[in-house]
């Protein structure tokens, strides 16, 4: 009587005729199937694209930040209470342009009111922004009523909160008023009266960060335009 087959005989592989010889297909466990890479891939490419445009960014960014902002030089003719005002002080004020369109000259009657403008040089001047502008008011009977008046106007400056010093040995009275704010925005005025004459100095600007404006020093602002009112107060 034939003995049954042992358990489990058809799960065994058939007997390898020589040593050596491949596995017949379909036999032996299945094989886990291998992992995908498309997720490695796919992240791979998406943290590439934020790398790549964050790097786009911060380099706009800082190209717009160190962008020259000055303008060609002009050889606009100004009032010739301007020609006052050395080439060196404006330089280190870092306003070498002549501004015609800011600039004029007032008959008043009793005296007359100068204005004299000037911005940056392109390529001259270096990064961020400087302006500075100088009002010079010879009124032969109101002086004193005139520098009370620009130094309120100066306090009165919505573009934030005003600080006020007296300055010693500039004409025969002088007074700060700088600007204090949030902003990169710096603003500075100096007023001064010598004699019959007002002059008031506004220098303004920022100076350039990595990647956007920052507040310049505010020593330098005030020496540059000290220096400018100095000139001016000298010839008059």
């Amino acid at each position: 009587m034939n003995q049954p087959p042992p358990h489990g005989w058809h799960r065994q592989p058939p007997q390898q005729q020589y040593r050596g010889h491949p596995q017949q297909p379909g036999w032996g466990p299945p094989q886990p199937p291998g992992k995908s890479k498309a997720p490695v891939i796919i992240a791979l490419s998406i943290v590439a694209l934020l790398v790549l445009g964050g790097g786009i960014t911060a380099a706009v960014l800082y190209l717009g930040a160190h962008e020259d902002g000055g303008s060609p030089k002009r050889a606009d003719q100004l009032p010739a209470a301007c020609s006052n005002v050395s080439e060196a002080a404006l330089k280190k004020a870092r306003t070498t342009n002549p501004n015609r369109l800011g600039s004029s000259e007032t008959d008043l009657g009793r005296g007359k009111r100068t204005i004299c403008s000037w911005n940056q040089t392109e390529g001259v001047d270096g990064e961020g922004l400087r302006n500075t502008d100088v009002y010079v008011t010879q009124d032969a009977k109101e002086e004193d009523r005139a520098y009370q008046e620009a130094v309120q106007m100066a306090m009165a400056n919505t573009r934030g909160t005003p600080r006020q010093k007296p300055i010693d040995g500039l004409g025969d009275e002088a007074t700060a008023v700088l600007m204090d704010g949030t902003s990169a925005f710096t603003d500075i005025s100096i007023i001064a009266r010598k004699g019959d004459h007002v002059v008031e100095v506004d220098h303004t600007g920022w100076d350039v960060g990595l990647f956007s404006p920052k507040r310049g020093d505010t020593a330098e602002f005030e020496a540059a335009a000290k220096g400018i009112a100095e000139e001016m107060l000298a010839k008059l």
